[in-house]
C-alpha cells in the first residue's frame, strides 16, 4: 500500500536535536518532506516574515529532502504548500516541540501549533505534538541543540513512535474537517506504557510573562495564569499527573 505524503515542519529549527528521531520515526509511516526554520523561532506565534525577503536552503536530512527556510514556521508551512513540495501532502506535522504546548491563549503564541494551524488553513489535516521537558535539559536541547543523555533519547524516541502510531490511527479512522487541528502533549517522563488521554485544552487568564532585570529592563520568564474549572480533562491536568494527551481543536475561518 503506498504511503501517505507527508510535510513535517517545526518552530525548533533545523538543529533541533529532537528532529531526526521524530522525522524517523514518520518516515515509518509516510514519504516524509522536511521545512524548517533555519534557526529557533519559537513564541513566535502566527507571525509571517512580511518585510524580508525568504531564503530556502535544500539540504540532505538522512536521505530525505529537505529545507531550512529564514522565516517563521507559519512561513515555512505556507511555503512548502505552494511552492516547494513536490506534491500536496496528505498530512502535516509539526513537532516534536521541545516543552509543552498547552492551554488557551497560550497555544496561540507557539510555533509549532501556528505551524499546524498553517496547513489546516489550507484545508489539510494537522497535527502538532509536544513534550514537555525537564529544566535540567533545557540548555543542552534548546541552547547547544544537544541530545544530552541516552535516557531523553529514549523519551523522545518513544514519543515521537506514538506520535507516528496516532497518526496512522487518526488518519485511517477519521475525516478531517476543514480547519481541524490534532494537539498532542507528552510529558516529560514518557514511556511505552504512559497512558494516552483525550483532553481539552485549559482555559487560563493570563499572566505577566517578564520579569524586571538587574539593569532596568525585563527579561521573558514563562508563567500561566489561573486555570478555569473545566468538567472535562484538560491537557494541563493530564500532564501534571504524568498522562500524555490529545485533543481536537477546531480553528474556524
Amino acid at each position: 500500500m503506498k504511503k501517505m505524503r507527508m510535510l513535517i515542519a517545526n518552530d525548533d529549527g533545523i538543529d533541533s536535536p529532537f528532529l531526526p528521531g521524530f522525522a524517523r520515526a514518520m518516515s515509518q509511516i509516510a514519504d516524509i518532506e522536511i521545512v524548517v526554520p533555519a534557526y529557533e523561532q519559537s513564541w513566535i506565534g502566527r507571525a509571517y516574515s512580511r518585510h524580508s525577503e525568504l531564503v530556502v536552503k535544500e539540504r540532505d536530512f538522512m536521505g530525505h529532502k529537505c529545507c531550512a527556510v529564514t522565516g517563521t514556521p507559519s512561513d515555512c508551512v505556507n511555503l512548502a504548500l505552494a511552492h516547494l513540495c513536490e506534491e500536496t501532502p496528505d498530512v502535516v506535522v509539526s513537532g516534536l516541540n521541545i516543552g509543552q504546548n498547552v492551554a488557551m491563549p497560550l497555544l496561540w503564541s507557539s510555533g509549532t501549533f501556528s505551524a499546524a494551524v498553517e496547513a489546516a488553513g489550507w484545508g489539510i489535516p494537522a497535527f502538532a505534538f509536544s513534550m514537555r521537558l525537564e529544566k535540567k535539559y533545557y540548555e543542552a536541547c534548546r541552547l547547544r541543540h544537544e541530545m544530552p543523555d541516552e535516557e531523553l533519547e529514549r523519551r523522545v524516541r518513544e514519543a515521537s513512535e506514538k506520535s507516528a502510531e496516532y497518526v496512522m490511527e487518526v488518519m485511517g479512522s477519521h475525516k478531517f474537517a476543514d480547519g481541524e487541528v490534532r494537539n498532542v502533549n507528552f510529558p516529560a517522563l514518557y514511556a511505552k506504557d504512559t497512558p494516552f488521554e483525550k483532553c481539552v485544552p485549559a482555559r487560563v487568564k493570563l499572566a505577566s510573562l517578564y520579569v524586571k532585570n538587574q539593569a532596568g529592563n525585563y527579561d521573558f520568564s514563562y508563567a500561566m495564569g489561573e486555570a478555569s474549572p473545566s468538567k472535562e480533562p484538560t491537557d494541563l491536568e493530564l500532564l501534571n499527573a504524568g498522562m500524555a494527551c490529545h485533543c481536537k481543536i477546531d480553528i474556524k475561518f
